[in-house]
């Protein structure tokens, strides 16, 4: 069951924050740093975050850009500039929010590269995928790798849900990955996301 009230934008919000202060630490020399994303390193999982904005924007719009959003790829791809990078995020997630928060914003069909769907699932989605990532970069680039728990308590059960299979089943989830027992939630939710904590 999707939460279809305000809290995904509430969430969404808190997720791009956090993303914000990760970005503001990356370095230019950590540029080609690889990444738990085995096929990108950190200017590519950049342009994803970013990309991931702009596509949901654009459905939120009605007008999604004619892009894969599982590809490494933005309107800043090839762009090495960090401070380039860092600023068309800021504004896209400023845009984003501004739309997510529009009345009666989450109750609408929106046209996607998957076709049609819930507005709300859409933003989940990318609440999902921007957490994830975040901890992605952070893990990166050498920052705090601790994620909000209020999204860590969000994500796990909306994953488990089909989010995270279906995902798998794309290629672009990896497999489960074993924790301890006893493991923080955080962990729980990297493993079931196939990343090694």
């Amino acid at each position: 069951m999707i939460d279809e009230g305000p809290k995904p934008v509430e969430l969404l919000a808190t997720a791009i924050g956090q993303v914000q202060a990760v970005m503001s630490g990356v370095t230019p020399a950590q540029l080609d740093n690889a990444t738990p994303c085995a096929q990108w390193d950190v200017c590519a999982l950049m342009n994803h975050m970013l990309g991931g904005l702009e596509t949901t924007a654009g459905c939120m719009a009605g007008s999604p850009p004619d892009r894969n959003p599982m590809e490494a790829d933005s309107s800043l791809t090839g762009q090495r500039d960090i401070s380039a990078l860092t600023d068309a995020y800021r504004k896209e997630a400023e845009r984003l929010l501004r739309l997510a928060r529009e009345p009666d914003a989450l109750d609408r069909v929106v046209p996607s590269p998957f076709g049609e769907m819930p507005a709300a699932r859409f933003v989940v989605g990318t609440v999902l995928d921007q957490t994830i990532h975040c901890w992605d970069l952070a893990k990166a680039t050498g920052q705090d790798i601790a994620l909000p728990a209020e999204l860590v308590e969000y994500a796990m059960p909306v994953l488990m849900g089909g989010f995270a299979e279906g995902g798998r089943a794309m290629g672009v989830v990896g497999p489960e990955v074993a924790v301890p027992e006893g493991a923080s939630a955080q962990d729980k939710l990297l493993g079931y996301m196939g990343r090694q904590p």
